[in-house]
């Protein structure tokens, strides 16, 4: 009889555990699931790989590099007379540029000059610089000083052997009126040192040749 009640009790308990499963809600389908195809499946060869576009890296902004600082030099501009030395001391001014004047022995300021002499007028300068260029003869500078006024200069030299060396090489180019001759020899000659200038303005001051023949502007150690 006990196992008979045993079996009772056990068919109860599969009954119980068939009818709760049966019940189970049915594992909901996903709605964004959607089956692979697998004959649109393809495998890329490391070349295709290679070969597919890159995603450029996000362009980083540029950082703005300060300028650099302008370069500043000294010069020696000279020899005046003076009668000039004003008149070149006034034009530093407008470059707001200040200068020491240095004062020159005769010997130190003198310079030796290859020009042409004075021409009629300023047209009769400037055809006779195309002359001077077509010979192959340049640079030259139509002077505008009053006293040598259409005068060409060729070249000043401190080195008296220069000066003779380009009167002869125009020479031989035909260039026969040029002469050569002493400049700055009178008494009272000074140059003007020039600390912290840009080579802008050193180039633009020596533009100015013509209106102060024999001087030059030249670079020198800062004192």
């Amino acid at each position: 009889m006990k196992w008979i009640a045993w079996s009772l009790l056990l068919l109860n308990v599969l009954l119980f555990g068939y009818f709760n499963l049966s019940k189970a809600p049915p594992t909901p389908q996903l709605a964004s699931h959607q089956p692979l195809d697998p004959e649109k499946i393809k495998l890329l060869t490391p070349k295709e790989i290679e070969e597919l576009p890159k995603k450029s890296a996000e362009a980083k902004p540029a950082e703005s590099v300060p300028p650099a600082p302008e370069q500043l030099s000294c010069y020696e501009w000279g020899s005046f007379s003076l009668a000039n030395l004003p008149r070149a001391k006034n034009i530093l001014t407008k470059f707001s540029l200040d200068a020491t004047v240095k004062q020159q022995s005769s010997q130190d300021a003198t310079r030796y000059w290859v020009y042409l002499p004075r021409q009629p007028s300023l047209q009769k300068a400037q055809a006779k610089v195309e002359e001077l260029k077509a010979l192959g003869v340049e640079p030259s500078v139509i002077v505008q000083e009053p006293q040598w006024r259409y005068a060409i200069s060729l070249g000043v030299f401190k080195d008296e052997q220069l000066a003779t060396k380009l009167l002869e090489e125009v020479k031989s180019k035909g260039v026969v009126s040029a002469v050569k001759g002493i400049r700055n020899q009178e008494k009272g000659q000074a140059s003007l040192l020039i600390n912290n200038m840009s080579a802008d303005n050193a180039a633009e001051i020596d533009k100015l040749k013509p209106d102060f023949p024999g001087s030059e502007l030249k670079q020198v150690n800062c004192q």
